[in-house]
């Protein structure tokens, strides 16, 4: 049985946007010094700024697009966007640790609180992974106070791939103890 769960990350496209920033002044800075300095047509300058718009537009979608990790019986799999793909093998981990904090961000005018949960891989070589999730619960709503708040919590993606890695670890050492028995 695999796992693959899309979760809205958080935070780890703030340095993207800032260099997508950063090249979008530049550009901008070029595309104005390439028509004084070559005196284009208007219609080709029209033509770049078109190409150039959608260009930061198509960026812009890029990265609100949702990451992604894919659990199987010997490995998670965590996919970001502009990012290489990295792979845990679970006999690997060390430590897994779940937490979840509480954040206050900004929308429209008006502060809303949410949750972000996070998800800390220590691998026995010594590195270290940190992956973020925006969760779906609002914490201000009555069904968060009825409920309760540690249940909600148990069962956040993060939460979940936890016990899904230590449920596989915990299979293979057993199966591992029963061969060497016989």
């Amino acid at each position: 049985m695999n796992m693959d769960v899309k979760y809205r990350s958080y935070g780890e496209n703030r340095p993207l946007m800032i260099v997508i920033g950063i090249v979008a002044a530049v550009g901008l800075i070029w595309m104005e010094i390439f028509d004084k300095l070559f005196k284009i047509s208007m219609q080709v300058s029209m033509w770049f700024w078109v190409l150039y718009l959608l260009l930061l537009i198509i960026l812009g979608i890029m990265t609100r697009i949702k990451s992604r990790f894919v659990a199987n019986n010997f490995n998670v799999t965590f996919t970001r966007v502009f990012s290489r793909k990295i792979v845990i093998d679970y006999l690997d981990i060390d430590e897994i640790t779940v937490y979840t904090i509480m954040q206050r961000g900004r929308r429209q005018h008006i502060y809303h609180n949410f949750y972000v949960e996070v998800i800390e891989f220590k691998t026995i070589d010594g590195k270290e992974y940190v992956f973020k999730n925006i969760m779906d619960i609002n914490p201000d709503s009555r069904v968060a106070a009825m409920l309760g708040m540690n249940k909600i919590f148990e069962m956040g993606k993060f939460k979940v791939l936890q016990k899904f890695i230590e449920q596989k670890k915990h299979d293979f050492y057993s199966q591992d103890d029963t061969i060497k028995r016989r």
